[in-house]
């Protein structure tokens, strides 16, 4: 039976049911109708869009047959754009990105972008793809794992009717988007914790930060909670609630009880702004006060079920089919079992504390085979530890199709000697072309016995929190150090976000063991630093532990007459499309195609729309006006770029807008079109005093309507702003 499921996968991520050999990439069922060589090709107009729905899509007639090489008509020779939310995607065996998209009513549909090197020098749709996968990679990096997403996206792509083959997200009537060739993302977030795993003594109150970032203009607070926690565990998060625009950073903190079980957990940290939630995940680790043995391995019989964290498996390893029994609950691990070539792994992290008494492995393992050799090992499953980053320490067990046999029987191994190691509990299994071998593993332990512990803990403080230097001076903060728990060990002290042109000097850098002390921060500004607000971060490190203080540091031009200061920062957009701040940007506008649109000077730009169809761009940069100012003018280059022929109509927009910190538009202070296309670049000058003592966004944001394209290209801003 695992056969017959595993060819329905293999159906599902390679889109054909023929047997491995000839499973490849860049192949599958209607290929050629996929990516626009078939007979009909010609028949699809990429130029005239029509807008509908999920709703309406599934609502159309199931076709009786599917020609390998001609469409039905209508869907299959038009091109669709709708609005939905992306809600999961993963790479295909076929190279696909098999995207699956839902409506407000829970309805789903499957889109699919090719690969753009599978896809024939004579198609169509080929410019279309390649745009549609530059986009998406903009914004995921889809694996050969399926990956949850809940983010609002306006996509345009070719109809087709797909077999159905419990494809994931499949609609009724097989339709698809396939393929691709434009996604415009709307506003979202995403969350990166400082750490994937934290472990902590009963009692203890360990913290992990979650970083935030937004794209697409995203501009909305985030609230915060936490889900998962053993029972004595109460979290806190500082600050509970991110302002808008959501960009920013929050401290969790989970205080532990005295009785609080031990073991290993897996817990989800999730941020809404009440129309989207994000979530992450980060690994608990409990362990007893008073020593002894404890578990280590979080969700060790996989029963958190579609969920598999803190493991990683290959996609459908985890399982709850009834095909193959668990050892115990409901779900199970199982690889293989396809009949043909094929890889699966699954993989947990765990840390060995240095201190342990004695560590081992056990998990129950059950092989089932049709292979009828009894002499060849045809199919293997290894049983690995790794280090963090995957480098193969040991094989502590290889079983193959030989070792078939009823039921599960359980394997143990001593792992003490990798006390003090954070290792990979990693299983591969490898399948030939030929009869297929099922391995299921369960009810995994990793038991460590430690002694009595002890909790080392580390804080620091900085007074005051906000300091203000002029240039050619110095100001100070005073560092504290304190101790707890038995820690004893020097502290090394650090900092980070220093303006250029500053120095920075602790006395002394390093407290000395046991860690308990003062330094006092010296920050010296030279006229070379350019003035405004800078967040500074204190570090302190010692004993394996981290600990961080922020102040506020505002440098001032000293007196002496005017002094003009130029506030904006990356104004050129030098830094390049991976490191966009201080400016907000939708994905793709950052970028350095000369050869297309040249810049201003340098070799990057902001390249707003140019896409031909329904798009929205935005690009914004946040500062403060200081309230002594005496003039603040903002000066950037533009280039508007269009193939609309109207010389009346001005169908796609760009609009120069001034908001607060919350994002309210106080005003628009400019709006060009499609009519202001002309060669070459011309200077923008705006008198922005009206904005003194205000922290403002200088928004953008490019309408681009459904037909003919228009590219707003902007570079070398900059916002001067003369203070007394």
């Amino acid at each position: 039976m695992r056969l017959v499921r595993g060819l329905i996968l293999a159906c599902f991520l390679a889109g054909l049911c023929l047997p491995a050999a000839v499973i490849a990439q860049c192949s599958g069922e209607r290929w050629n109708v996929k990516t626009g060589i078939d007979a009909d090709a010609a028949l699809v107009n990429l130029n005239s869009v029509n807008s509908t729905s999920i709703d309406s899509l599934r609502s159309l007639p199931k076709p009786t047959t599917l020609p390998d090489n001609n469409r039905i008509q209508p869907a299959e020779i038009t091109t669709w754009t709708l609005n939905a939310t992306l809600i999961k995607y993963v790479k295909s065996y076929d190279a696909d990105y098999h995207i699956v998209f839902q409506d407000a009513a829970g309805r789903t549909m499957i889109g699919e972008i090719p690969d753009p090197g599978c896809v024939s020098l004579n198609s169509g749709f080929r410019l279309g793809i390649a745009h549609a996968r530059a986009q998406f990679d903009a914004m995921f990096t889809a694996t050969s794992s399926f990956k949850t997403a809940s983010v609002p996206v306006v996509i345009t792509g070719v109809g087709f009717f797909d077999y159905n083959e419990g494809q994931e997200g499949i609609a009724p009537n097989g339709i698809e988007l396939h393929p691709i060739i434009d996604i415009a993302f709307g506003p979202t977030f995403s969350l990166t914790p400082s750490a994937s795993s934290i472990t902590a003594i009963q009692g203890d109150s360990p913290a992990v930060t979650i970083n935030t970032s937004i794209s697409n203009g995203f501009n909305s607070s985030l609230n915060f909670s936490a889900t998962g926690l053993p029972s004595g565990v109460t979290p806190t998060f500082d600050p509970q609630t991110i302002p808008p625009p959501g960009l920013g950073s929050t401290t969790l903190t989970l205080s532990t009880g005295p009785s609080t079980p031990t073991g290993t957990y897996n817990v989800l940290i999730s941020a809404t702004d009440g129309a989207q939630t994000r979530s992450t995940n980060v690994t608990l680790t409990i362990t007893s006060a008073g020593g002894g043995t404890q578990q280590l391995l979080g969700n060790p019989g996989f029963e958190n079920g579609a969920n598999p964290a803190p493991w990683t498996a290959t996609s459908g390893v985890i399982d709850n089919s009834t095909f193959q029994a668990p050892r115990s609950g409901s779900w199970k691990a199982w690889l293989n079992g396809f009949g043909a070539t094929h890889t699966d792994t699954l993989l947990q992290q765990a840390s060995i504390p240095a201190d342990a008494a004695a560590a081992k492995l056990s998990f129950w393992l059950h092989v089932d085979t049709a292979e009828t050799t009894k002499t060849k090992a045809n199919d293997t499953l290894k049983v690995q530890l790794r280090n963090s980053t995957g480098t193969v320490l040991t094989t502590l067990a290889t079983y193959s199709n030989l070792n078939a046999a009823a039921g599960y029987s359980q394997l143990m191994v001593d792992v003490f000697a990798y006390r003090g190691q954070t290792i990979q509990v990693y299983l591969i299994g490898v399948e030939n072309s030929s009869a297929k071998t099922s391995f299921l593993v369960d009810d995994f332990s990793l038991n460590v016995t430690t002694p009595e512990a002890t909790n080392p803990n580390l804080a620091i403080s900085a007074s005051p929190l906000s300091l203000s230097v002029q240039h050619g001076a110095s100001a100070s903060s005073t560092i504290t150090s304190t101790v707890s728990g038995g820690f004893n060990s020097a502290v090394w002290l650090a900092v980070t976000g220093v303006p250029a042109g500053t120095t920075a000097v602790f006395n002394p850098a390093v407290i000395a063991s046991p860690g308990s002390g003062i330094s006092v921060l010296t920050l010296s500004a030279t006229t070379a630093t350019p003035a405004g607000t800078y967040p500074v971060t204190i570090t302190a490190s010692g004993g394996g532990l981290n600990r961080t203080a922020s102040i506020s540091v505002t440098v001032t031009a000293s007196g002496g007459g005017p002094t003009t200061t130029q506030m904006l920062g990356n104004t050129g957009f030098e830094n390049g499309s991976a490191s966009p701040a201080p400016w907000v940007v939708t994905s793709g506008v950052i970028n350095n195609l000369s050869a297309f649109e040249a810049a201003h000077s340098g070799s990057w730009t902001a390249w707003l729309n140019g896409y031909g169809s329904v798009h929205t761009d935005t690009l914004y940069q946040q500062v403060s006006i200081p309230s002594a100012a005496t003039a603040a003018t903002l000066t950037f280059w533009r280039h508007i770029d269009t193939t609309e022929t109207t010389t009346t109509a001005g169908y796609d927009t760009l609009k120069l807008q001034i908001r607060n910190s919350s994002g309210t538009v106080l005003a628009t202070m400019a709006t060009y079109s499609n009519l202001d296309s002309a060669p070459g670049y011309s200077q923008v000058a705006l008198n922005l005093l009206a904005y003194k003592g205000q922290t403002i966004q200088i928004y953008f944001v490019g309408v681009e309507d459904s037909s003919l394209k228009t590219s707003f290209v902007l570079d070398d801003f900059a916002l001067n702003v003369t203070t007394p």
